[in-house]
């Protein structure tokens, strides 16, 4: 005990402060961070409440759609649609579609806009949102662009309702923590009634998808070099510092991409077998072919009616665990063949 004692370290124990924190995660990110914040300010106390406001309602909830597996998308489908057309026929109502996306959710974000009007016509936009940007911040933008289109836009008499699956952005909007979105829409309410209505993502809503795809491909566009502010930039390093382990590069695609495999994986699908095991809602749960149950792995590795899709993405014979647990170029060969053969799963 002695020798231990007189033995012990005259060093002082070292605790990394919050400038030695973020000093070593400036030189750790070097190449990814972006250079330019926003400095952090307060918000304005006049700034309007979008939800104090009359003619301005936020809807975050479909009536009787869950997000549990105990519902399908075709169910969240037809309730969402039948919503729509009962509150918001579209005799009366200007429906505007909104969706954002990034890559790896933080990375070259795109806000993607359709807007059907009473007349018929529509009108769609695909905007970058900048190269440093949360898939949070991309659906924002959406729907601060879209209130700026509706707002510019001809018949005032109408009313407008924002139909979006971003649910987190309209949380916040209605505890006022976007302040500016809030502005631009009490700028359209001052000429029309204004709704904001979650729908469920990729379960089918024609404007919910096209909206999805405009968003994607504001998201390969020309990104501006953008100020982030102090929690964007929080966000960024968290995902850059999330552990990958246990973790695929499944993560690393896109939302349909993601969508897809996770149902080939797991078998909660539309194929056959389990619509007709599960939902009773197929015939039967055998394949068109009608040799085996249509499950992922039948249509992946065995059904004839596909073989010459499955070889031109797999010359070689490829086994089933590659195909749905590989690389991100074995991934992207799996979504492009569910692709091709013209299936929904």
């Amino acid at each position: 005990m002695k020798h231990r004692l007189s033995n012990l370290t005259k060093n002082r124990l070292k605790r990394s402060s919050f400038v030695h924190e973020s000093k070593r995660l400036s030189r750790q990110y070097r190449e990814v961070l972006p250079q330019n914040t926003l400095p952090l300010t307060q918000e304005e106390e006049e700034t309007p409440k979008a939800t104090e406001k009359p003619g301005i309602q936020i809807c975050t909830s479909v009536p009787h759609v869950t997000s549990g597996e105990d519902q399908n998308d075709t169910a969240r489908q037809a309730l969402t649609l039948a919503l729509i057309d009962e509150q918001y026929p579209k005799e009366a109502w200007i429906h505007v579609y909104t969706d954002g996306s990034a890559t790896n959710a933080v990375l070259n974000g795109g806000a993607g806009i359709l807007i059907q009007f009473p007349g018929g016509h529509t009108a769609t936009s695909s905007v970058a949102t900048g190269k440093h940007c949360t898939n949070y911040k991309a659906e924002a933008e959406a729907l601060m662009q879209a209130a700026s289109l509706v707002q510019d836009s001809a018949d005032p008499c109408y009313q407008v309702v924002f139909l979006s699956d971003a649910l987190s952005v309209l949380q916040a909007l209605e505890n006022d923590k976007l302040p500016q979105l809030a502005k631009a829409l009490q700028m359209v309410r001052q000429t029309r009634r204004v709704v904001l209505q979650w729908i469920p993502a990729h379960c089918g809503i024609p404007g919910n998808e096209r909206a999805d795809e405009l968003a994607k491909e504001g998201a390969v566009e020309d990104q501006p070099e953008n100020s982030v502010s102090f929690s964007e930039q929080k966000t960024i390093i968290k995902a850059l510092m999330r552990p990958r382990t246990n973790r695929d590069d499944y993560h690393t695609m896109s939302r349909e991409q993601q969508v897809n495999l996770i149902r080939l994986r797991t078998g909660h699908n539309r194929l056959n077998a389990h619509m007709n095991r599960k939902f009773k809602l197929a015939p039967s749960p055998t394949c068109a072919c009608a040799q085996e149950d249509q499950t992922a792995e039948h249509i992946l590795q065995r059904c004839p009616l596909l073989d010459e899709e499955r070889k031109e993405v797999w010359p070689s014979p490829t086994p089933l665990q590659t195909k749905l647990y590989g690389s991100r170029q074995e991934l992207e060969k799996t979504t492009t063949f569910i692709t091709s053969a013209g299936l929904i799963v």
